[in-house]
């Protein structure tokens, strides 16, 4: 117990201390979801010495408030991933619904736990750290699981899909993308191996926890976290847009005016109808940082990057259809000549505009 305890304690303090790091010098609104992951991250992995019954029996609220905790992660990792990706700082249109399996959760658990006695909780711990644990706890193990597994492909794809290279830029930026996507189903995944033997928890040998390698797998997370942002520090510094150039990255209002007018500049002649064009390389043509394009976009056209030369994609198909080019040529060439990559990346786009498939538009 005292190298699980040292483990936690270790890995707990260093989190926090990123947190910090992250408040005073990385403070962006697109950094919040990952701040907020480290706090979740670090009250876990500090918690995880208490998972015994003695400990449990004693203090409740590690199994009320802290052991629903892993429900967030996976909904905070997809926020964060999807700022990094399409270089967004808003707050995703109903996030609380992605909190809801947190908050039902909790709260089941509190009025379960609560409407006990004293003796029928300690013999419900007693069951959780036995071979016969109640089907409704195994159920809750699993709806985890499968409710990590979800976030975790619909998280790989934004950050592993084809598209995500052609979004990012910075290829720092897109490992570092990558990197929090593991991290934390590395953790889930451990956490899967410890729970499945509740017996072995119940009379562990000497000195040993089967969650010390939860414990060395979040550890080594928030070290590994902490590694990147010490050697890759512009993973965190995002651009933002103030009177003030105190982070070496905020915009005047003239600077965005100018950088805009530029952007604008290489649309009209028609820098959007190339399928590689990369804020990077858009940057680099116009001399601008790309983060510093990326915010002025962002600010001014109120869209990430990737949205706008999107949108600029299809008005030009749209354009074009209108005005009777489909009688020469295919829905599809009419796409990759306004810049499209690839089919499903037209057909996503159209369907997000339109609310249906360009053939169903289209004669």
């Amino acid at each position: 117990m005292l190298l699980l305890t040292l483990v936690a304690m270790l890995g707990s303090v260093q989190g926090l201390l990123l947190l910090i790091l992250i408040g005073a010098r990385f403070r962006c609104r697109l950094n919040v979801p990952f701040a907020i992951l480290l706090l979740l991250f670090s009250i876990r992995l500090g918690t995880i010495p208490f998972w015994t019954p003695h400990a449990v029996s004693a203090m409740s609220w590690v199994l009320t408030l802290v052991g629903p905790l892993p429900l967030l992660f996976g909904p905070l990792v997809w926020w964060y991933v999807r700022n990094l990706v399409a270089y967004r700082d808003d707050v995703p249109r109903l996030a609380v619904v992605h909190a809801i399996p947190w908050i039902v959760e909790t709260a089941a658990l509190v009025v379960i736990i609560y409407s006990m006695s004293p003796g029928e909780y300690r013999s419900l711990v007693g069951d959780l750290f036995s071979d016969s644990s109640p089907w409704w706890m195994i159920a809750r193990h699993v709806i985890k699981i499968l409710h990590g597994g979800t976030y975790a492909v619909v998280v790989a794809r934004i950050a592993f899909g084809r598209e995500s290279r052609a979004q990012v830029g910075e290829r720092a930026r897109l490992i570092w993308a990558r990197i929090v996507v593991l991290a934390p189903l590395l953790s889930m995944l451990s956490f899967a191996v410890a729970t499945s033997w509740p017996a072995v928890t119940s009379v562990p040998a000497p000195g040993f926890s089967p969650f010390i390698v939860p414990a060395l797998v979040m550890m080594v997370t928030v070290y590994g976290f902490a590694m990147v942002v010490l050697f890759a520090p512009n993973v965190l510094a995002v651009g933002t847009v103030g009177k003030s150039h105190a982070n070496g990255c905020a915009l005047e209002e003239d600077e965005i005016r100018k950088i805009t007018a530029e952007v604008q500049r290489a649309f009209a002649a028609g820098a959007y109808r190339n399928p590689e064009l990369t804020v990077t390389s858009l940057a680099e043509e116009l001399g601008v940082h790309p983060r510093r394009l990326s915010v002025a976009v962002n600010h001014a056209f109120g869209r990430s990057f990737p949205q706008l030369v999107s949108e600029a994609r299809l008005d030009y198909f749209v354009e074009h259809f209108e005005t009777g080019r489909l009688r020469e040529q295919t829905i599809l060439d009419l796409a990759f000549e306004a810049g499209f990559a690839s089919k499903s990346t037209f057909n996503r786009v159209f369907k997000d505009r339109y609310g249906s498939a360009p053939s169903e538009k289209t004669p």
